[in-house]
């Protein structure tokens, strides 16, 4: 999904990727697998009953999941090519949160709970972004209710009080979004850690290198 296709209106940062996309990851799969700090360790166990639950809940509430993020939620030998320098891992909301004629699905969290990643999904399911918020936002329990982290809290506050600048466009894409994520923290790992760098042109490193 395209920003100007979102009900998103903050500054976005797209870049190009080194990968033409198909939805396979066959990308990925050419990529090494890592023991440590990958995305898909913390809630391994319990993926597959969260991706039943948020399956579930997006018929009901008559969306479409992407099928790009179904099938890599699903391949969890893929989570192994996919780490994170801040220790951020996969754990999906159980229920869809209706938003702006579409849909939120929170997916992945930052260890310290700074930072929540979610797809925005159309209302027909034809297409999706993925959106960042620094507020943590569930209707797991309480179907009209979200909750704010920020002053240690767990305040709740009405959905329909839910902004769309309350959250900002990473990607046009889950997949491209699972790109994004490899290349930035692969060259933090190299720059840091002296670990490998990604097997990609020199535009690419110093294009996602951080600033």
């Amino acid at each position: 999904m395209q920003p100007v296709d979102s009900p998103f209106s903050n500054p976005t940062d797209l870049r190009e990727i080194p990968y033409v996309l198909d939805g396979t990851f066959a990308w990925l799969t050419q990529t090494p697998t890592h023991d440590k700090w990958s995305i898909g360790d913390r809630c391994e166990n319990d993926l597959s009953a969260q991706l039943g639950a948020a399956l579930a809940s997006s018929q009901k509430y008559g969306f479409r999941l992407p099928l790009e993020f179904v099938l890599f939620i699903r391949t969890s030998k893929w989570h192994k090519h996919l780490r994170s320098a801040s220790a951020c891992y996969l754990s999906l909301a159980k229920s869809v949160l209706p938003f702006l004629d579409g849909c939120l699905l929170r997916f992945l969290h930052d260890q310290q709970d700074c930072a929540f990643w979610y797809l925005y999904i159309n209302a027909d399911g034809s297409d999706h972004c993925v959106v960042s918020s620094s507020i943590y936002f569930d209707a797991d329990n309480m179907d009209e209710y979200y909750f704010d982290f920020e002053d240690a809290g767990y305040e709740a506050y009405k959905i329909e009080d839910l902004k769309e600048d309350y959250f900002h466009i990473w990607e046009t894409s889950f997949e491209r979004f699972t790109v994004r994520l490899w290349l930035e923290n692969e060259i933090w790992f190299a720059q840091k850690n002296n670990t490998s760098l990604p097997n990609v042109s020199q535009k690419f490193i110093q294009m996602y290198s951080p600033h």
